[in-house]
């Protein structure tokens, strides 16, 4: 007799390796052209793996001045993520942890500035851009960042998880608010923390739009935005455009897999409290 709860189990987990495999071949795909010359990259049928791999490819893109775009996307990423966690965990404690009149009506404008989409603002935000002489300068790629209302919410619903008896407890033994903050809090935090790393580290590394208005010079580039310059319209390099897609993919996969565990526990603890 067939065990149906084995078999249901089969098949889900049949699915499931379907379903991944059917989202990592584009990933596979652009590694495997990476190496390939640009001939066989448009020969059909296509080759599914390199016969001949190569790595000129990676040696022609680094002739380029993709080190230097490499450096400013890291920098730019990892300032702004730094920025953006300092700012959030401060604003969230204070809207989780310290009670005060004006707190409910704050997370409530907080929420709704959620629903804004992000198109709407490119404009309002690049003329305060230029009025504050921000363009074409690190510094206009990184404050524009800083104002993160969803990473607060997010933050914020960890922290209405963490019990407030451990705060009072805390504040007893003579732990003023700032090392309650920093001693406490923040260590209790370190999914939530985590998960919201993940997201500010993404979106500055992925911000093209922002970051195709406000640079103007090559060497100030991030790497999406060098490799999109390195697109030639009468002949287009598969070769060379996927090698750095790979390389600007690198930093972002490193970064998800180091905080894993972090991302998703402050996605499923932080959602269960209002």
């Amino acid at each position: 007799m067939v065990d149906t709860k084995k078999l249901a189990a089969l098949s889900s987990k049949l699915l499931l390796c379907l379903i991944s495999l059917f989202f990592l071949f584009p990933f596979y795909w652009m590694v495997s052209s990476s190496f390939k010359e640009m001939s066989v990259a448009y020969q059909v049928p296509p080759e599914i793996f390199p016969l001949k791999p190569i790595v000129a490819n990676y040696v022609k893109l680094l002739e380029t001045e993709a080190a230097r775009w490499l450096f400013n996307s890291i920098s730019i990423s990892v300032v702004t993520t730094f920025a953006v966690i300092v700012i959030s965990s401060m604003a969230a404690y204070s809207l989780a942890k310290i009670p005060f009149r004006a707190g409910k009506y704050i997370f409530s404008l907080l929420v709704g500035a959620m629903t804004i989409p992000g198109a709407v603002l490119l404009i309002p935000q690049f003329k305060i851009a230029i009025g504050l002489n921000l363009v074409n300068t690190y510094a206009g790629l990184i404050v524009h960042a800083l104002a993160a209302p969803y990473m607060i919410f997010l933050l914020r619903q960890f922290m209405m998880t963490i019990p407030k008896e451990l705060l009072e407890s805390a504040r007893i033994d003579g732990c003023g608010e700032v090392g309650t903050f920093l001693r406490i809090m923040l260590p209790l935090s370190k999914p939530g923390l985590g998960a919201i790393a993940i997201f500010s580290f993404v979106n500055s590394w992925n911000d093209y739009i922002w970051q195709l208005l406000i640079i103007k010079d090559t060497k100030m580039k991030t790497l999406p935005l060098g490799v999109a310059t390195l697109i030639d319209a009468e002949a287009v390099d598969w070769g060379l455009i996927m090698a750095g897609s790979v390389l600007a993919s690198l930093p972002v996969m490193i970064i998800f897999v180091s905080f894993q565990k972090y991302f998703v526990q402050g996605l499923t603890v932080g959602a269960v409290k209002g």
